[in-house]
């Protein structure tokens, strides 16, 4: 009787777990679906392509921003990670230059992650907004 309560208690404590699970997903992809449509939702489609098809730079970084924003937050804060090498190769910073880049996410880091997506939907606009500022200012714009 009692190896038949302790796998009943084993049971719930996974399905627990795994409903624990299933939200923390949800609220993520949650996240990045709303960042998503209100990145589409917010600029003309002749904004998003250039003349021969291809997707404008500007956007490509708004929208990896966008989706990868919590990555971003994390990995800046220590000023290097894939996130951020991905960033950099999406700003066209040569590679004897991004660990410059990342001392730049690094050193403003509180300015560029100030709000929190599901707070801000737009925090990511202004995070780049704000890293475009600091990139020019350091020279590593090309």
């Amino acid at each position: 009787m009692k190896s038949s309560s302790s796998i009943h208690n084993l049971a719930c404590a996974f399905c627990v777990a795994a409903a624990g699970l299933m939200v923390g997903a949800c609220n993520t992809t949650k996240a990045t679906v709303d960042t998503t449509v209100n990145f589409f939702s917010s600029t003309s489609p002749n904004d998003l392509f250039t003349s021969d098809g291809m997707v404008v730079k500007e956007q490509k970084i708004n929208l990896f921003a966008g989706v990868a924003y919590e990555n971003l937050r994390q990995e800046a804060a220590t000023g290097s990670g894939q996130y951020v090498t991905a960033l950099a190769a999406l700003y066209e910073i040569p590679v004897s230059k991004q660990q410059e880049f990342g001392q730049v996410l690094q050193r403003n880091h509180a300015d560029l992650f100030a709000a929190d997506l599901q707070d801000d939907h737009s925090a990511h606009l202004k995070m780049v907004a704000a890293l475009n500022r600091e990139l020019t200012a350091a020279a590593l714009l090309p």
